[in-house]
C-alpha cells in the first residue's frame, strides 16, 4: 500500500530554529497536533514547486512541524527494499532524536510518480534539517563552529543523497513516459521546472556560504570537519548527477540553458564546493 497522498506541512525555511536542541525537544512531542496558519511562499516559482510535490508552508511551531515531517518522510521511503542499503536514513532520525513513524510506507509496487513525489518530500525535510544544523553551528561560539551542529548537518546531507538515490529507483522508461511529462507543459503550466526553484535549497546555500566564511577565519583548510562536510555536499551532488545520467543522459534539463545537463550539474557541484 502506498502512503495516502496528503499535503506535507513545512515551515518557511527562513523561520527554522537556530538550535538543534529545539528540534530535539520537539521530537518528544511529535504526536501533538500543531496549530498553524497557511503562509504560501511569496516567490511564484517556489510556490509552484511546493504545490507540485504537495507541500504547504505554515507558520507556528517550526521545530515541531519539521520533526513530524522528518519522521513521516523518512519512514515512507525507508520501507522500500532498496533502503536496506541506505543506513544514512536512520542515522538522520538518530541525529534528530526521532523514532520512525508508524504510517504505511512505500512498497515495490508504488508507482514511479508517487515514488518521485515522496522522495522529494523526504529531500525537503532533510534539507531543512541541514539548515537547522548549520544555523546551530553559526549561532554557537566561534570556537565551536565545528561542533554538534555541523556534525549533524553532515548526517542530514548524507541522508539527502540516499533520498535522491531511492527517489530514482525506477525505470528510465517510466521517467520518460510519466514523470518528466508531469513536470512540463501541457501537464504542468510552468516552464523550466527545476530544483533550483526550491526555497529550502535556496536557504541551505546561504547557510553553507555563511558557515564557510566564518570557518575560514578560525580554522585551517586541513580541518577534518570541513573535509567531512565537503564530502557530504559532494555526495549530494554526485547523487543528483546520477539521477540525471540515469534518466536524461547528456540531454537537456527541463530548465533549459545548456544542452548538456550533466555538464551543467558538474559546474554547479564545483561551485557549491567553493562555498566551504
Amino acid at each position: 500500500m502506498c502512503p495516502r497522498r496528503v499535503e506535507l506541512r513545512l515551515p518557511d525555511p527562513e523561520q527554522l530554529p537556530e538550535r538543534l536542541e529545539s528540534l530535539w525537544r520537539s521530537s518528544v512531542r511529535e504526536g501533538r497536533p500543531v496549530r498553524s496558519v497557511r503562509c504560501p511562499l511569496s516567490d511564484p516559482r517556489e510556490a509552484d514547486y511546493d504545490a507540485f510535490f504537495g507541500v504547504i508552508r505554515v507558520s507556528g511551531a517550526p521545530a515541531l512541524l519539521l520533526s513530524q515531517a522528518l519522521a513521516t518522510t523518512v519512514s515512507a521511503m525507508a520501507s522500500l527494499p532498496e533502503a536496506a542499503t541506505e543506513p544514512a536514513l536512520h542515522q538522520a532520525l538518530d541525529a534528530a532524536h526521532l523514532a520512525p513513524a508508524t504510517e504505511p510506507g512505500l512498497t515495490p509496487n508504488t508507482p514511479a510518480q508517487q515514488r518521485w513525489i515522496h522522495g522529494h518530500r523526504l529531500f525537503f525535510t532533510l534539507t531543512q534539517s541541514a539548515i537547522v544544523g548549520l544555523q546551530d553551528a553559526l549561532a554557537a561560539p566561534r570556537a565551536r563552529s565545528c561542533g554538534p551542529g555541523v556534525q549533524a548537518t553532515r548526517v542530514f546531507l548524507r541522508a539527502s543523497a540516499a533520498a535522491m538515490r531511492l527517489t530514482a529507483s525506477f525505470s528510465r522508461s517510466a521517467y520518460e513516459r510519466i514523470v518528466r511529462p508531469s513536470m512540463a507543459p501541457p501537464q504542468h503550466s510552468a516552464e523550466g521546472f527545476s530544483g533550483l526553484w526550491s526555497a529550502d535549497h535556496r536557504v541551505l546555500i546561504t547557510r553553507l556560504r555563511a558557515w564557510g566564511a566564518m570557518h575560514s577565519e578560525i580554522c585551517r583548510d586541513s580541518c577534518i570537519t570541513r573535509r567531512h562536510l565537503l564530502d557530504a555536499v559532494d555526495e549530494v551532488y554526485t547523487a543528483h548527477i546520477g539521477i540525471c545520467e540515469r534518466f536524461i543522459g547528456d540531454g537537456s534539463s527541463l530548465l533549459g540553458g545548456s544542452e548538456n545537463s550533466l555538464d551543467t550539474l558538474g559546474k554547479l557541484a564545483r561551485h557549491r564546493g567553493r562555498l566551504l
